[in-house]
């Protein structure tokens, strides 16, 4: 049960997002064409004091909690759920990877858009949501999937 409402808690904050993802935007219309993203991209190696993988989602979650209301504000959204969302990865990686490939892969193919529409324009319109969606399915694989 308490899995569920933190499943819907994070189907809410996700449904804020999308509401919010018109926010900001810049003279391409939030495209990011032409922009190369300066920020190197987060190390997959698990560390040391890796979390279980339920907590740190739960991490996740809470680092999507605050929302947005405009372009800096959702970047910075975005950037604290990668982070986390990194590190719900590292933690499936460490306790087994062939459990958690899905999962594994959406947060992959999360970091692959951000790079693609560049770390420093997720604010903007639609990149964001491009980013959000396979993290969505990150988070939802957790509720569908009790024994991960």
């Amino acid at each position: 049960m308490k899995i569920l409402r933190r499943v819907g808690a994070v189907a809410g904050v996700v449904a804020a997002v999308m509401v919010l993802a018109g926010c900001g935007g810049d003279s391409d219309g939030g495209r990011g064409e032409g922009k190369a993203s300066a920020s190197p991209r987060v190390s997959s190696v698990p560390s040391p004091s890796v979390v279980a993988p339920r907590d740190a989602l739960e991490d996740y979650q809470q680092a999507g909690y605050s929302g947005c209301t405009d372009a800096p504000s959702c970047q910075e959204l975005m950037k604290a759920e990668l982070a986390a969302a990194v590190k719900v990865r590292d933690a499936m990686r460490a306790k087994d990877p062939s459990l958690y490939a899905v999962p594994i892969g959406l947060v992959d193919e999360a970091e692959r858009r951000a790079d693609h529409y560049g770390r420093d324009n997720l604010g903007a319109r639609g990149n964001m949501v491009a980013v959000m969606q396979p993290l969505q399915g990150m988070a939802s694989w957790f509720g569908e999937h009790p024994e991960g």
